[in-house]
């Protein structure tokens, strides 16, 4: 069976993201970094209307092996369309902003796709012949805000 997997799926856009999926057919499978009870919600109203969810934690910002689980777990199933939502913010001016809040920014948002993307595709593009990869980014991360 196909799934699509919804990084920082459990709130915004995001979570509406993972109820689209489900709205077409699709089994989603709703991360979230740090907020459980908000990707249980919105597992929870996929459920209710219908749909099929469940929850994955992980942080994308560090090669993790929640995803070789999930394999594990579900070895006739692949992860057929990925959207790379997750994504933090730590507003500030440049020279009064922490590096590590810097690298947090960075991590979350570049290597958190290089991470998860380069896991799946193989699956996408090689066994299954198919797939596909949403990117996204905010408006404030195209075009900045005051002090970004």
């Amino acid at each position: 069976m196909k799934y699509a997997l919804v990084t920082g799926g459990s709130r915004g856009l995001g979570g509406a993201i993972c109820l689209k999926f489900a709205q077409m057919g699709i089994p989603v499978i709703v991360n979230y970094q740090s907020n459980k009870q908000a990707a249980e919600e919105v597992c929870a109203e996929i459920c209710n209307n219908g749909g099929s969810a469940s929850i994955l934690q992980f942080d994308v910002a560090s090669e993790n092996t929640a995803l070789e689980g999930w394999e594990k777990e579900h070895p006739e199933d692949y992860i057929a369309y990925l959207v790379n939502n997750a994504g933090i913010r730590r507003d500030n001016l440049m020279f009064m902003m922490p590096t590590e809040d810097w690298h947090a920014v960075i991590n979350t948002s570049l290597n958190g796709f290089y991470y998860v993307t380069k896991f799946l595709l193989p699956k996408m593009m090689m066994r299954k012949r198919g797939g596909r990869i949403v990117n996204m980014t905010s408006l404030s991360g195209l075009k900045g805000m005051a002090g970004q």
